[in-house]
């Protein structure tokens, strides 16, 4: 009769988890114990055994591989040699035509999916093209303004600040990055008060004298 592994003795098998192990062993040394009226000694004795090795982690993966160096193998199963005299099969004839050309319908199916892909990524490189040429003042090409606040299309009044753009002015909350604070519209020609700087908006046809920011 082969020897029973510490699986057997604690009745769980090979791939049991930690608290399975410890379930049973607990359970097993309940009932064999020498104190109770069917105890065994020899019984407890193979079950503190089992739990000392499967019950740490270490011992239990070195318990494992020598449980697999062990165990028998499987006999290879012998080649079957055919006879001397016996004919070779034919073999198969190389099929000389093409491989089937996919179906009409999927090929235009997949035409018109890359049609429309290419006039997606078109407009995208338009409108991206369109955003950073407007976004840059020609007024001033020493100073490109890019705007990063919130702003707002609408006409900047005495006041507010703004930035300078191509041909207008876009207006934008005085706590974030701006070109000046606005004081007056003045028609072309006309002065601007002391300490103020002079802005032609191209869009408006007017200037305005503005502050320009501190700093």
């Amino acid at each position: 009769m082969p020897e029973r592994s510490h699986y057997d003795v604690l009745g769980v098998s090979p791939g049991a988890k930690p608290d399975a192990i410890r379930r049973a062993y607990l359970r097993q040394a309940r009932r064999w114990h020498p104190d109770r009226p069917m105890g065994d000694a020899e019984q407890m004795r193979a079950v503190n055994e089992a739990w000392q090795v499967l019950g740490d982690i270490r011992s239990r993966a070195a318990y494992d591989r020598s449980l697999a160096r062990s165990a028998p193998r499987p006999p290879r199963p012998a080649a079957s040699r055919p006879p001397p005299n016996a004919p070779r099969p034919a073999a198969s004839p190389r099929s000389s035509e093409p491989p089937p050309s996919p179906p009409l319908e999927v090929v235009g199916i997949r035409w018109r999916w890359l049609s429309l892909a290419a006039v997606v990524l078109a407009a995208v490189a338009v409108v991206v093209i369109f955003l950073a040429t407007s976004a840059i003042d020609d007024s001033d090409p020493d100073a490109p303004i890019t705007a990063s606040a919130p702003v707002s299309q609408s006409r900047p009044e005495s006041g507010d600040c703004f930035l300078i753009a191509t041909i207008n002015l876009i207006t934008v909350p005085c706590d974030h990055p701006h070109d000046g604070k606005l004081v007056e519209w003045v028609p072309l020609g006309a002065p601007c008060p002391p300490d103020t700087d002079l802005h032609w908006v191209r869009s408006a046809q007017e200037a305005v004298c503005y502050h320009p920011p501190s700093g």
